[in-house]
């Protein structure tokens, strides 16, 4: 869990940055720090975190941990993990804050789920 607020802080310094690159990299850590969050998450109310290939397997796992609503944040990260990691295209400012919003209600949803 603290990997994942670590991220989330991080992905928030590079969010306030100026640059398309800094957005970029906003979106590639929120990315990791949602996987984290979702991580943790599970692991505590399942006893364990997904460690397949598939990222459907772990979209299963966090919606049986927690729910629907919050699997969609995973989802949507997950959807943009390919583009942030490696790809060229350079984010708006916009993208990137939706990216660490997903990230962000993740990690909420964690701690929650953690503190019970």
């Amino acid at each position: 869990m603290k990997d994942a607020q670590t991220r989330l802080v991080s992905a928030e310094v590079q969010l306030d940055g100026t640059s398309p690159h800094e957005w970029k990299h906003a979106g590639e850590i929120a990315v990791s720090a949602g996987i984290a969050a979702s991580d943790a998450l599970c692991g505590h109310v399942l006893g364990y975190k997904v460690a397949a290939e598939s990222h459907r397997d772990a979209l299963d796992a966090l919606r049986l941990a927690s729910s629907t609503v919050v699997a969609k944040h995973l989802d949507s990260l997950l959807a943009a993990k390919s583009a942030q990691s490696y790809g060229d295209r350079l984010p708006s400012h916009a993208d990137a804050a939706r990216l660490v919003l997903h990230a962000r209600r993740l990690v909420e949803a964690a701690a929650v789920a953690l503190m019970t």
